[in-house]
Formats: structure tokens, sequence, C-alpha cells
């Protein structure tokens, strides 16, 4: 059995639930979550010039510089993996680009490749899941409002329930777009290499977590 790599990417289209089976996964094989959206909303919220640029881009769906992506994700895959610390992304990577120079990275640390699993869902699963999400916005590290504690939660820290700008309904062809034009070719990439493992992400979470841990089943963790 090959021992499960360092690093996971949990792969898919906007509203697959890339953030919620990242942080199950890792809860459950004792890794780390790192959501590369999180650290450009982190980037966005400084009143910089490129916080503002980079706070445009993705309030508007467009995906953030590959470059900048990438630059984001090595630091981290360093600090965790000399840590003997395993990783897991959710949303990275997203373009050709930041694959490209990651994938490089990789090879010349000897780390060996990631593993990545794929959570497929159609772009109408996207469109509804969106719609319904909220997040406590205006505070450092927002996070999502499914339940009241969380709510509560939301208004002692001073934040707003909300929905991201990029969650707008108006912006879900963009995104839809931006996925199936500079992400997907990432993720057939990876199939036909033999490191990506397709999960179907339509069904409730505690069954499509379930398929995840089949994936890594597979694997001596």
């Amino acid at each position: 059995m090959k021992k499960l790599p360092k690093v996971i990417y949990v792969m898919g289209p906007p509203g697959s639930g890339k953030g919620t089976q990242a942080k199950l996964l890792a809860e459950k094989i004792g890794y780390e979550q790192f959501s590369t959206g999180d650290a450009f909303r982190a980037i966005a919220r400084l009143q910089t010039p490129l916080g503002k640029k980079v706070k445009e881009t993705i309030d508007n769906g467009y995906l953030a510089s590959p470059a900048m992506a990438a630059e984001i994700v090595v630091a981290a895959v360093k600090e965790q993996v000399e840590a003997d610390q395993g990783i897991i992304f959710d949303g990275t990577p997203r373009t050709e680009e930041e694959a490209e120079i990651v994938d490089t990275f990789f090879t010349g640390q000897e780390y060996g490749r990631p593993l990545a699993i794929f959570l497929a869902v159609s772009k109408e699963e996207m469109e509804e899941r969106n719609s319904k999400r909220k997040f406590c916005l205006g505070i450092a590290g927002d996070f999502p409002v499914t339940n009241e504690a969380e709510r509560s939660k939301c208004e002692k820290l001073g934040g707003t329930v909300g929905v991201r700008p990029d969650d707008e309904p108006a912006k879900y062809t963009t995104r839809w777009s931006e996925f199936t034009n500079r992400t997907k070719p990432v993720i057939d990439g990876y199939r036909q290499q033999g490191m990506l493992h397709d999960v179907d992400g339509m069904p409730e979470i505690e069954e499509v977590h379930e398929s995840v841990m089949a994936v890594i089943g597979e694997y001596d963790v």
C-alpha cells in the first residue's frame, strides 16, 4: 500500500464543498487545512494597492494571480512539510500556470506528488448551494454561518451575516466560466497523470465525506 502524500488537494467547482470536506478530512487524519481563498481574502482586507486589487478581482468572481497563488501555496507547503506535518488545500491549484509553478517546486524538493481529490457537482448545484451560503463578514477570518450558535458568535465578534460578493447570482456565470476554462484543464491533467481521484460531490455532506475517506483508505496513513 502506498504512503499517503503529505500534501492533499481538494478540488472542485465553486460550491462543491471543498472547504467543508477539507475540514472534515483534516480533522480525521490529523493534517492541517489551508484555504487559498481565505488567504486571498485576508490580503483583500488590507488597505494597500495590492489588497484593493485582489479584492476587486475576487469580488467580481475572477481568479487571483497564478504567481501569487503559487507563492502562497509553496510557502505553506514548505512550512508544514519541513515540520513533518501534512497539509490539505481546498481549491488549489486553480490554473495551469499555478500548477506548473507548484509542481516544479514539488519535483525540485523531492516531496513526491500530491494526492488530488475532485468533488464533482453540476453548474445548477453550484448555483443552488452558493445562493444559500452565508458568512460572517467584516472580520478577519470570516467563517460560514450555518446555525444560530455561529450567528451569535459572529455578532459577538462584531461581524455581520451576509453573502460574499463573489456568491452573488450575477457572478455565477463568471465563476463557472473561470472554473471551466482555467481550473478544469488542471484537473484533467492530474487525472491523466493518475494522481486524481474523482468523488461525487452531489450527495449530503456525510456521504461525500465517506467517499473521500474511501479514497484515503487506499493509502497507508
